[in-house]
């Protein structure tokens, strides 16, 4: 006997998004909705989702581009703002040409993908929320913006306390063997990996969130195992830390404990 020529769909579903439809439900039809799937959307052939994907990438890929381009434009006043979290002792020097150039390219980008970061998150929430059930998408939504919202706290917290510490330590230590005569590339370097590090550490209490939703952890494991949590906050912070001077380290490390003890209140709230 021939087989069906009835299309094949594939559930668009964030658990396993490989799964043939056809083979489960072999009477759905093209367009019709099924009341099975996690949400209100019909099945979607696989290549309609790849196709999808493909939009939403060259989207975030296109508005990258004209952020970075942006951000390339006041990129002089970017270098100024990062140049006042140096000590008034130290001196910026260029020690090849287009040093300055490639430091302020390299900020451009940095700049560029905080002024995108909404648009994908917007696209990759856009993507993927569909596939999820109500309460797993409201649990990404927050968990996403969230996460962005930690981040940026860590930028600032950054910026304002760690970034200028770790400079007055590490430059205030030589001071009396050497002149500080930094190279603006180097700086500039140091100073975005220092920031980014920070942000990507305040993330501590959106995983842990996330976590306990696995079932991983609770926050009554959260809280006896608090002693072991804290050694091992200190030494990822001394790990991950780019500038590896004691001070900045125990700035990180003390921040993350606190944000570990904040992160057991909505998890107990949520009856975890």
């Amino acid at each position: 006997m021939p087989e069906s020529s009835t299309p094949q769909f594939f559930e668009k579903s964030g658990s396993d998004p490989g799964v043939l439809v056809s083979s489960v439900l072999p009477g759905l039809e093209l367009g019709q909705d099924n009341p099975l799937l996690p949400s209100e959307t019909a099945a979607m052939p696989m290549v309609a989702h790849i196709a999808e994907l493909r939009s939403r990438v060259l989207l975030c890929v296109g508005v990258l581009a004209l952020t970075v381009t942006a951000a390339f434009t006041y990129a002089l006043p970017l270098v100024q703002l990062f140049k006042s979290m140096a000590p008034r002792s130290v001196v910026f020097v260029q020690r090849a040409p287009g040093e300055v150039l490639m430091a302020t390219v390299n900020l451009s980008f940095y700049a560029g993908v905080a002024l995108a970061l909404p648009v994908i998150l917007y696209n990759a929430l856009r993507f993927v929320l569909p596939g999820l059930h109500t309460r797993e998408q409201a649990m990404v939504s927050w968990s996403v913006w969230g996460g962005a919202a930690l981040f940026v706290l860590g930028v600032v917290f950054a910026y304002f306390f760690v970034v200028p510490s770790a400079l007055l330590f590490l430059v205030d230590y030589g001071q009396s063997v050497a002149r500080a005569e930094l190279s603006i590339r180097d700086y500039i370097s140091f100073c975005a990996s220092l920031l980014f590090v920070t942000g990507a550490m305040f993330e501590l209490p959106m995983v842990l969130f996330l976590l306990s939703f696995t079932g991983v952890i609770t926050s009554g494991k959260l809280i006896r195992e608090w002693r072991w949590a804290t050694v091992l906050i200190f030494i990822v912070a001394a790990i991950v830390t780019p500038t590896q001077d004691p001070l900045s380290m125990c700035l990180v490390g003390a921040a993350m404990v606190g944000l570990y003890g904040l992160s057991i209140i909505p998890i107990r709230l949520c009856g975890r």
